[in-house]
């Protein structure tokens, strides 16, 4: 055996190259089984992640015995079980009836038998997605001390169906992450007993909550605000907080909130919430200081500009003093991802966005991320993108309605960017690698005349491929050299996708940027054959 083999790290790397290589792992498992040396790290490998309970669950041999509790599992499965750090147990299909009576039957054998340590005692993650009711009083099995993060998928039915959660404290007390399934499981009435929220909330080390439901309570919503362990929320607003969907800001809570307003979610990092309309995430913002560094607002109706920018005004106002630095990421995002607005229609001012509903976001000036996409009209300038560009030194990622476009209104003409804004957007944000905005490149672009230093440093070498929504143009072959210049290694441009180009004139301004892909594939392989 080569001596390079006997460096732990340089094994290490090599077994999961040969992972990574092998879906299949029938090269690990040959490794196992023929090779004394390499076997126990193999074996680490192939058991570590188990995205399928039920290739463990094959060491589950029948018990003949009729005292159950004399039988514990054999070498073979504890074993195994021993190594696994992350495993699954997906649905089954309805239709493959024996496979389901299968697990359900190794289950059963498993908890009649006599387990008096953790079976899994290196388990970190947990994902129970098994859409089989029968099934769930198993989990309890797999809990363990060491068990760090756990995905519930609650498809069908109640807490109190679940005794195990209200043992989550005592089983599991190094538990940081938490994500429930979309079923209204999150909070019950006082009759029903305790919500999972009281249990979750006992976790003395849980730092990432995901509920995917929209169902929680006042009182349960209180509750969490007041986890101080908590940095990381993705949560639906439910639908009590308002009571004309959205179009008020929610007030029932805000007697509630008030007394806890000081400390409401106070050591937020992550915030990703959902809900019907803008203002009620704005309601939920507005209370108490907190050190966001990202969040993700998704709504299912589209916002007016007013709402958008007493939205971004109120996450400004909420960040405390010192912390607007620190904010990295903003995205918000309707629903309505393939409305259009008619081209034809004078739009009203509470549907256009201007570089007035960004001011609010100036302070934060580390923001690598801004993604907005809307069902608006935007109204903007190459005056108006500078300003954004230098409030926003670091952007990484650019997106106005990507894929949406802006809807430019043929009876009422607003500002527009040019190619030339473009190019200040690259030299004020160097590190932009993704952009998705809408141009104006009817008229010749000119590109702002630099010395060959300055040039150099307003190109930009990390974007291949722009997103260019309903844009115009008239000379593709003008377009495509102004855009080669600012990119050197554009490849390709999306404009005009459905259902843009079912807009009047959208297929015609489509087939010229396809001209435009064209011009830039030909000047590639014209300097490959250089």
């Amino acid at each position: 055996m080569h001596h390079a083999l006997l460096v732990n790290e340089i094994l290490l790397n090599i077994l999961a190259a040969v992972q990574e290589a092998d879906t299949s792992c029938s090269q690990l498992n040959a490794l196992a089984r023929t090779c004394h040396f390499l076997s126990p790290l193999a074996l680490d490998f192939l058991w570590s992640d188990l995205p399928d309970v039920r290739p463990l669950l094959q060491y589950m041999k029948p018990v003949i015995s009729n005292d159950t509790r004399t039988s514990v599992p054999c070498a073979s499965f504890q074993g195994a079980a021993s190594r696994v750090r992350k495993l699954s147990c997906p649905p089954l299909a309805f239709s493959d009836t024996h496979s389901q009576v299968a697990l359900t039957e190794r289950l059963r054998l498993l908890s009649m038998m006599r387990i008096t340590t953790s079976l899994f005692p290196n388990l970190r993650r947990l994902s129970w997605t098994d859409t089989d009711q029968s099934r769930y009083v198993y989990i309890r099995l797999f809990l363990s001390p060491t068990l760090e993060s756990l995905e519930l998928d609650f498809f069908f039915h109640k807490p109190p169906d679940f005794p195990f959660l209200t043992l989550l404290p005592e089983l599991c007390p190094n538990l940081h992450s938490i994500s429930i399934s979309k079923h209204s499981v999150i909070s019950l009435s006082e009759d029903e007993g305790p919500s999972a929220v009281q249990t979750i909330c006992q976790l003395p080390r849980l730092t990432a909550l995901e509920c995917k439901s929209s169902t929680i309570s006042e009182t349960d919503l209180l509750r969490l605000s007041q986890l101080k362990s908590l940095t990381t929320l993705s949560l639906g607003i439910p639908s009590w907080v308002s009571s004309d969907h959205g179009s008020l800001a929610p007030r029932s809570s805000r007697t509630a909130r008030d007394c806890a307003a000081s400390s409401w979610f106070c050591n937020l990092r992550d915030l990703h919430l959902r809900a019907y309309s803008i203002p009620i995430i704005t309601s939920f913002v507005e209370p108490g200081c907190r050190p966001l560094q990202s969040v993700i607002f998704d709504i299912s109706e589209a916002p007016t500009s007013t709402s958008l920018t007493e939205c971004f005004s109120t996450l400004y106002s909420s960040q405390c003093d010192k912390e607007c630095s620190t904010m990295r990421s903003i995205e918000v995002r309707d629903s309505l991802s393939n409305a259009i607005l008619a081209v034809s229609q004078l739009l009203p001012n509470s549907k256009i966005i201007t570089v007035d509903v960004f001011k609010p976001l100036f302070a934060f000036t580390k923001l690598r991320v801004f993604d907005l996409g809307v069902c608006l009209s935007f109204s903007l300038s190459d005056s108006d993108l500078t300003v954004m560009a230098s409030s926003w030194p670091e952007l990484e990622v650019f997106c106005l309605n990507d894929r949406r476009g802006w809807h430019p209104s043929a009876s009422e003409p607003k500002l527009s960017i040019t190619v030339r804004g473009l190019q200040s957007l690259c030299a004020l944000c160097p590190r932009l690698y993704q952009i998705a905005i809408v141009l104006n490149a009817l008229s010749p672009c000119p590109i702002t005349s630099l010395s060959s230093r300055q040039a150099a440093l307003t190109r930009n070498l990390a974007v291949t491929c722009l997103s260019l929504g309903d844009s115009r143009l008239a000379n593709p072959q003008d377009v495509a050299c102004a855009l080669s210049d600012i990119f050197p290694r554009l490849r390709r441009i999306s404009a005009w996708q459905y259902p843009l180009d079912t807009l009047p004139k959208g297929r015609y301004y489509r087939k010229l940027w396809e001209e435009v892909n064209n011009i830039l594939q030909q000047r590639d392989i014209t300097a490959v054959a250089k």
